[in-house]
């Protein structure tokens, strides 16, 4: 018998539990995927025999069919964090009526994503005697149900259940009638538009007002894995061989997912016209803008509403904006749909009716701090499921060898860097000198970050323990990998293969080349390592190390870096990556130590960092200033150690001079960003190509790389939020986010398309939202964790300068440039969620 974990009763209902998402695929490293499934029963006395007696049904089925079934009677499990992690929901003899609004949202949300809904007997009372005791009127529900309204049942009797399609799934194997005990519930009608598998034979039983055709077992052809079952009151149910191969063959259907996600993009890249919006939602007070994506256009004088998911009753309507198109990307049109200006919480959806035809936008939530609140907890989730500590890792990391040498560290730790790359890393790229991206302890950094501006979010959310765990666990990380002489060590490679003995401190080349090179300079992760020390290092919480230790280590691995950084950098010459990140370094131990000799160097990296400013408003990279300064991550980075400089710096004419740059960059990147029809206002860049400086929506493909390009999440992150903490600054206003109101829209548009808003309606968090990129397995049991960012959106592949658009699920084993995920990325959107509730 294979291994089968069934857990019954354990209470997953607050944010702060966590769990990890694990393979679909099936290899030798990824054996076979568990379906796991979420069984939510009544508690109510007419319906909790039945469900009593069914633990141990679902039990035999999970030992048999390769299950993971978690079981519960709590609704308060019932939310969207806890439900992302299952395929198949079984809603057993839980009537509607006895769920919040909340709660029948996330059940609502989870069918919309395309996931299994398996609704048993009770899950079926709906119609107008319920009115009453529901707590809204939810018709979405009923039309799931296909507008069957329940009808008083004749007493619980024997009855014979008789097969209408035998070739369909659920009910393949079983027997052209069998009998069955039961209160066989009868409806005012039978289901529209659905289909109908199996039906009550009445002249087996006694029926209280007969039906003449009535239906027992349907689907509903308008969701994609949703069937209800009316049968099954009885505890006789449970021990009925076909009445339990009726639910084997449920749950085996509705989690049947197969090329979901590329079926779904295919649809909607055919579509002459769709909805995109937050696929999470909107705060309350905030901008809010969807957009309507069509291949014809749409005048000024189109209409939209906006309507309660839950009773599909009108609230709201609008104008749509005129439609504007983007040169190069595609043949469509995008037209504005904005309703910031309403503000009730609930739970909503878009329609848009032209050319006659209806269209409809997924299902999102309006809420107070909805973002922060719901996806923080989210994010840490994911990290706790990205450490390094299967016993693979820790076995092969307590004595990695460094590259060349029979030297051995210890480096258990850390967060594996990618939902394909179990490797991890300070930085890489390191040999292009200016691409440089900050990893592990941009990371840790951003934790302490997150956990120090919005401590009453985290409590409220009760996740504040768990991030405050985990800031500990990444410094943890980074004490280890500094080195006796006083570096970081840079990258623990794992070479793609599957023994953890192969693993190595290397420095990492283009195609995976590895050699000696792994002491990190500023840019590549030192500055930011030091940074994460010093500034954990005045925390008062007990860890491994004490904070003296922490700070210690800070200043140790800065004086080396003092001396030693430019020996270690690829080109040995410094940049605009050692300013910026030698400024984040210096100034965390000004803040940490009050030494004059911090506060030196942390104003001489700052005046250098100001010095790199271009009339226009970008930042040179070099001295000679013939590179703009772009990065695919770290976009945002330059003025964010400006900005936390601003924290400390108390010196008049030099606060104006790092005010005056940041509100430079501010003016460029709006205008750079608005300068071309950009109805999505996408962040756009300078750059140079063919001796030519020029501006584009995406990064070069033609780099000093010579092979790396990648959707820029990451890069959006970091622009919110250096354009919501440096607009604060430089444009104050009083407002919700405090900040001038152009400045507040483009901000909350780059998280709008991080969420879904974008050309490729894709939601980039994995778990959330109801269009994700597919899963992507690495070894000892990683692969893409619920809560983190994919790469995202490119240019055309084929185009050197980065222009056209781009998103692929599938490319020859390249489609790690978007759909991969990456530590970076979910650590820059944290600091922008972050700063959306920080002032």
């Amino acid at each position: 018998m294979r291994n089968v974990r069934v857990t019954f009763l354990f209470l997953f209902c607050f944010p702060a539990v966590f769990f990890c998402a694990t393979s679909f695929g099936q290899t030798e490293e990824h054996p076979a995927r568990k379906i796991k499934v979420f069984v939510i029963g009544a508690t109510d006395k007419y319906h909790s025999p039945m469900v009593d007696k069914s633990e141990p049904m679902f039990r035999k089925l999970a030992a048999e069919n390769n299950l993971d079934i978690h079981f519960t009677r709590d609704t308060a499990e019932v939310n969207t964090l806890n439900l992302s992690g299952y395929q198949v929901f079984i809603q057993l003899s839980l009537a509607p009526f006895d769920m919040s609004t909340s709660q029948q949202y996330a059940i609502q949300e989870f069918i919309s994503r395309g996931k299994g809904w398996i609704g048993v007997h009770a899950a079926g009372l709906i119609g107008n005697q319920f009115e009453q005791r529901s707590r809204s009127n939810w018709k979405w529900y009923g039309q799931l149900l296909g507008g069957a309204s329940y009808t008083p049942h004749p007493p619980l009797q024997d009855g014979v259940v008789k097969i209408e399609n035998g070739n369909h799934p659920i009910t393949k194997g079983l027997p052209i009638t069998f009998t069955l005990r039961d209160e066989w519930y009868e409806f005012d009608k039978a289901p529209a538009h659905a289909n109908i598998l199996a039906v009550a034979d009445e002249a087996t039983y006694k029926p209280k007002v007969p039906m003449g055709y009535h239906p027992v077992v349907w689907t509903n052809p308008e969701y994609d894995r949703v069937v209800y079952i009316s049968v099954g009151h009885d505890s006789t149910s449970c021990t009925n061989v076909h009445y339990t191969k009726l639910l084997q063959n449920a749950i085996a259907w509705a989690a049947e997912n197969e090329g979901k996600e590329q079926k779904q993009l295919d649809a909607f890249l055919k579509s002459d016209a769709s909805i995109l919006t937050n696929q999470i939602g909107y705060n309350t007070g905030l901008p809010k803008r969807a957009m309507f994506r069509s291949n014809f256009a749409v005048n000024a004088d189109a209409t939209f509403t906006l309507s309660n998911a839950l009773t599909l009753e009108e609230v709201y309507s609008g104008k749509i904006q005129k439609s504007a198109a983007v040169k190069d990307w595609n043949e469509y049109a995008y037209s504005t749909i904005d309703f910031s200006d309403f503000n009730t919480p609930g739970f909503y959806t878009i329609r848009v009716s032209l050319k006659g035809k209806s269209y409809q936008s997924f299902d999102f939530e309006i809420g107070s701090k909805l973002l922060t609140r719901k996806l923080v907890p989210a994010i840490a989730n994911f990290f706790e499921c990205q450490k390094a500590n299967s016993k693979e890792e820790l076995m092969g990391d307590e004595h990695v060898k460094l590259f060349g040498s029979e030297k051995t560290v210890d480096l258990r730790g850390g967060w594996c860097d990618a939902s394909g790359d179990v490797s991890k890393y300070f930085s890489h790229l390191a040999y292009t000198n200016f691409m440089n991206p900050q990893q592990t302890p941009l990371v840790d950094w951003s934790m302490i970050q997150t956990v120090e501006a919005i401590p009453e979010v985290l409590n409220n959310t009760k996740v504040k323990d768990s991030l405050v765990s985990e800031a500990f666990y990444g410094a943890d990380y980074i004490m280890k990998s500094l080195s006796p002489e006083g570096y970081f060590y840079m990258t623990l490679f794992s070479y793609f293969k599957k023994d953890p003995k192969e693993r190595r401190v290397v420095g990492l080349l283009a195609d995976s080349k590895t050699t000696s090179d792994y002491q990190s300079g500023f840019r590549e992760g030192g500055g930011m390592g030091v940074a994460a020390l010093a500034r954990i290092s005045q925390w008062k919480q007990k860890s491994k190390y004490e904070p003296v230790q922490y700070l210690q280590a800070a200043e140790r691995a800065f004086d080396h870096l003092q001396k030693n950084s430019v020996k270690y950098v690829d080109d040995h010459k410094e940049n605009i990556l050692d300013d910026y990140t030698a400024l984040m370094a210096g100034t965390e131990l000004w803040i940490a130590t009050k030494k004059p000799a911090y506060q030196k160097e942390a104003r001489r990296r700052a005046q250098k960092l100001e010095g790199r400013l271009s009339p226009e408003g970008f930042f040179w990279s070099n001295d000679e200033k013939t590179r703009p300064f772009w990065h695919a991550s770290d976009a945002g980075l330059p003025v964010l150690s400006l900005i936390r400089y601003l924290d400390v710096e108390s010196d008049k004419a030099l606060r104006e001079k790092a005010l005056t740059t940041i509100k430079k960059f501010i003016d460029y990147q709006l205008k750079v960003s608005n300068e071309v029809a950009n109805p999505f206002q996408y962040p756009r860049q300078t750059f140079r190509l063919n001796n030519k400086i020029q501006n584009g929506f995406f990064i070069p493909h033609e780099n000093e790389s010579g092979w790396w390009w990648q959707g820029e999440n990451a890069r959006v992150g970091s622009l919110a939020t250096v354009l919501l903490r440096g607009g604060r600054l430089v444009y104050p206003e009083k407002n919700v986010l405090g900040v001038r109101a152009d400045i507040a829209t483009y901000v909350c548009g780059l998280m709008d398309w991080v969420l879904g808003n974008n050309p490729y309606q894709l939601c980039m968090m994995y778990g959330y939202g109801q269009v994700n990129v597919p899963y992507m397995a690495a070894m000892y049991g990683h692969g893409s964790g619920r809560g983190g960012i994919s790469n995202g959106i490119t240019g055309a592949e084929d185009k050197a300068d980065g222009s056209g658009i781009a998103f692929k699920y599938e490319d020859n084993g390249n489609e790690w440039r978007w759909s991969e995920q990456w530590i970076p990325h979910t650590a820059w959107f944290m600091q922008a969620l972050t700063a959306l509730e920080s002032k």
